[in-house]
This record gives structure tokens, C-alpha cells and sequence, in this order.
């Protein structure tokens, strides 16, 4: 059951959020006369917790020129070169924004990376020293009744403490933007500007990120368990991608250590000698204590760097250099003359996930502007089945997002890479794929399906000077 739920950005006035700038949490000194009773197991975990969590501010267009949209948020400390966790809401489409850190003043932060399908994202601020990353737990086994703290920035007020336990497990809810399954619910209080906020066990681990409230009941507030953000990191960071290098190293993003889980046939790392089960201890003598190092010390890498591996295999320790490779990117078709649009083919049947579509005979063909769930003239609803096939035309290299959103079943190819699998019956989700791609024209295909209920489609993507949109009609081309 999808349980309708609403984003914690807050609204807050010019006059309220550049007070809360200069009026920031002052730290101090222990005090030793308090009694060592007064200073709790929980006492002491929000203590050590604080220096790890940071209050965020954005500017946002109000729609009003010159007139802003001040947010309030939240972000804990995942990596002490200055990464910091936060949710895709509370960073989306801002202007600027700021993270303070407990007893400290606030900082610019950029934008790394976004997931909104996950509603995650990954901000950096610069900082001159270390700074203090809380303890990433995992939340398989964790337990109803189990206490559990939060810090945040509810309405600007910079890292407040609530208290409360596990509520429940495995939920869903939807922030608006995106469907969010896999939640842990939680009965600690929450409000506008905890999004972002860690969910901290017992143990002081981070176990999930606070993101959403259900809107007219009390306490039923929601989580993004800390092993989803395990399982979508490398994919959210993406630095190969990103950055066009080939490196070929997956690690196992559940391990305590940086273990190597799979390396990629014919990459770098496996000329190198680098094998699955090796330990990565360190990168160019820094130190890597988990797979979140790992994934954070190879952001930036280039094509033809030279890198040393210290790596732990079994009792021995063994430096290896490894020469980063180049991407190899798809390539795009040769120039020809194309017409606009894309063709379509409608299979009449009921299923729960996609058909083969080779094996079927369509009942209807023609050429459509864009994929979309309702074919113009066409008047079935349920318990048929979409191919669009075509060409997709990129008009700069560069890093790119597609969205694929559906209610039910949907796929999504570029070249003969399936790049998103949204498959199988569900409500309205969507589902992230990233690529490199050179400039060119590709061809593509989307296969949908709809067994009942809500029909709905929508391809989007975000690349090189594109923000996150529909992809337009005048990119789709198909065979003359």
C-alpha cells in the first residue's frame, strides 16, 4: 500500500534564515561537575554525533523576480574530505546553498551528485581539516521497538535533537517527486528541515536519512534505510562516468572493509593483478577504511593516471600500481537522413511483467512525437503492451541521467545497453540509468506495458547544459 506522504523543505522568511546564519550552535567546554549519571549512553552518542551532522540552507526562485525561497535541510558527514549525505529535495534546482557544521560558521557546499529517483544526493564543502564522519551502520536487522535519535534543522533550528524508536519496516511513502520503497518508519519527531538528517541507532550508526512525515498523524515519519543508500551509491557517484576513465574495481558496498567483490574483464585493474576478495587499505597512501572511501577517493581520477593499491590479500600486503584506462563509449550510427519521431507497434494481452515482443504479432503500428503510455485515437486502457523504436539524437558529450517513469512495466535501451528496467507490476516509479555518451544520433527503444489501473510514461533525461526534463520531441528520430 502506497502511503501518501509530503517533503520536509521548509519555507522560512529572509529575516528568520539570515539570523539563523549568524547565530549558529556554540560549542563548549565539558562541564565536569555534572554528574557522570546525567551523562546517558544516549547522551553521549548525540555528543559524539553532532560534529557529524550539519544544518543546510538554500536559495531557491520563487517564481518572483529577485524574490527567493530561503529552505531549510539537513546532511550528515559520510567522508572526511568534506562529502556530506543530504536528500535530492532539499538541494533540487538551488540557486546556492550553505552547510553548518555543529560550533562552526556556515559553508558553501556544491552539488556532486543527485538521485532524485532515490531522492539522494551527495554535496562537498571545503574545509581545511578533516572533518568527522559518523559510523555507517546497516538496517538488515534491525528491530521493531529499537530506539533510534535524530539531529536535524527543523524550522532553522540548527541541530535539534528527537528521540523515538522503530516503527516500522520495509514502507513506502513518496516525497512527490519520487516512490520510496524500502523505508523504515520511525515514531522521532520530525518537521521541516530534518529532511536530509541522519537516523542514529543505538550503536551511534547512521542506519538511514530522514526525508518525508505523513502529513495529519503523529510521529509516522520515514527513513531511506542505510542499506539502500549502500546499494545505490557507486550508481548515484558513478566516477567512471562522470569523469571518462575506466578503472574496472566493484567493491562490496555491505562489507566492512574495502573488499573487492568483481572486477571488470579486460579493465586496468585486472591487468594490474588486482583480484576479487583483495582488501583496498589505501590510494596513493590514503588511508581506505570502507567501501564509502573507496567510492569517494576515486571521484576525479583521469585517463593515463598513475595510481598505487595497497591491498591486504589474505596475511599479505602487496602495493600494486595500476594505469587508469580510457572509457570506451558507445558509438553513435553513421550520419544519414532520418524523419521525426519514433515508430510504435500495440500488443493486445495480459501480463505481469514484459512480454517478448518478438514472439507477438502488433494489432496496431504508426510513428508518435515521444513514448507515451496513450497511443492518440486509441482507445484501450488495460492489458496491453508499447514498443517504440528509434534513434536519439546527443548534441554534446557528456554525462547523462535518463528517468524512466511508468505505471506498470518499462525498459529503457540505448545502443544494445539496457540502461534502465523498470519492470514488472507496480504504480507510478521512477527508475535512473546513467551513461557517457559522445555527440551523435543512437538508436534507442522503449518497451512498456499496462495490466491495469493508471497508464503512465514518461522518458526524461539531464546532460551537459540540460536540466532534468522530458526529452524533447525534436531529438527522437526514426527510419525514413
Amino acid at each position: 500500500m502506497q502511503i501518501i506522504s509530503y517533503t520536509l523543505n521548509l519555507n522560512l522568511t529572509i529575516f528568520v534564515s539570515i539570523l539563523i546564519l549568524f547565530s549558529g550552535p556554540h560549542s563548549h567546554a565539558e562541564d565536569t561537575s555534572i554528574p557522570i549519571e546525567r551523562r546517558t549512553k544516549t547522551v553521549q552518542i548525540i555528543n559524539k554525533s553532532l560534529p557529524s551532522v550539519a544544518a543546510i540552507q538554500t536559495f531557491k526562485e520563487s517564481g518572483t523576480k529577485g524574490i527567493y525561497n530561503i529552505q531549510a535541510g539537513s546532511a550528515s558527514v559520510i567522508h572526511e574530505a568534506g562529502y556530506l549525505l543530504t536528500n535530492e529535495h532539499v538541494v533540487s534546482e538551488i540557486i546556492q546553498g550553505n552547510a553548518t557544521l555543529y560550533g562552526d560558521s556556515p559553508k558553501n557546499f556544491e552539488v556532486i551528485a543527485t538521485m532524485k529517483s532515490e531522492d539522494l544526493a551527495i554535496i562537498k564543502i571545503d574545509s581545511e581539516k578533516k572533518l568527522p564522519k559518523i559510523p555507517i551502520g546497516r538496517s538488515n536487522d534491525l528491530l521493531l521497538g529499537e530506539p533510534v535519535i535524530t539531529i536535524g534543522n527543523p524550522g532553522g533550528l540548527n541541530h535539534s535533537i528527537s528521540k523515538g524508536i522503530i516503527s516500522g519496516l520495509n514502507r513506502s511513502t513518496s516525497t512527490g517527486a519520487a516512490f520510496l520503497p524500502w523505508m523504515i518508519q520511525t515514531s522521532a519527531a520530525v518537521s521541516g528541515g530534518n529532511s536530509g538528517g541522519p537516523l542514529i541507532n543505538a550503536l551511534g550508526q547512521q542506519i538511514g536519512t530522514i526525508t518525508s512525515k505523513q502529513m495529519g498523524s503523529e510521529n509516522i515519519n520515514f527513513a531511506i534505510a542505510m542499506d539502500r543508500v549502500r546499494e545505490v551509491l557507486p550508481t548515484l557517484l558513478s566516477p567512471e562516468l562522470r569523469y571518462g576513465y575506466w578503472l574496472g574495481i566493484e567493491v562490496d558496498m555491505y562489507a566492512k572493509t574495502a573488499k573487492v567483490k568483481s572486477i571488470t574483464d579486460k579493465s586496468p585493474a585486472q591487468f594490474s593483478g588486482i583480484i576479487p576478495g583483495d582488501e583496498i587499505k589505501s590510494i596513493n597512501g590514503i588511508k581506505i577504511s570502507d567501501p564509502f572511501d573507496f567510492q569517494f577517493e576515486i571521484i576525479g581520477f583521469r585517463p593515463k593516471q598513475q595510481i598505487t593499491l595497497e591491498v591486504l590479500r589474505k596475511t599479505e600486503t602487496l602495493n600494486i600500481d595500476i594505469t587508469i584506462g580510457e572509457l570506451e563509449l558507445i558509438k553513435p550510427i553513421p550520419q544519414q537522413e532520418l524523419d521525426k519521431g519514433l515508430t510504435y507497434k500495440l500488443f493486445k494481452g495480459e501480463w505481469s511483467k514484459l512480454p517478448e515482443f518478438s514472439s507477438l504479432t502488433p494489432i496496431d503500428s504508426g510513428t508518435v512525437k515521444v513514448p507515451s503510455a496513450k497511443i492518440e485515437n486509441l482507445e484501450i486502457v488495460d492489458q496491453y503492451a508499447l514498443g517504440f523504436d528509434g534513434y536519439l539524437k546527443i548534441k554534446n558529450e557528456g554525462f547523462y541521467t535518463f528517468s524512466l517513469s511508468s505505471d506498470d512495466g518499462s525498459q529503457f535501451i540505448i545502443g544494445d545497453k539496457l540502461l534502465i528496467n523498470n519492470d514488472g507490476l507496480h504504480s507510478f516509479m521512477a527508475l535512473e540509468g546513467r551513461i557517457r555518451l559522445p555527440k551523435g544520433t543512437f538508436p534507442i527503444r522503449v518497451t512498456f506495458f499496462e495490466n491495469s489501473g493508471d497508464q503512465k510514461l514518461e522518458l526524461r533525461y539531464e546532460g551537459p547544459g540540460i536540466k532534468m526534463q522530458p526529452i524533447p520531441e525534436d531529438v527522437f528520430f526514426s527510419k525514413k
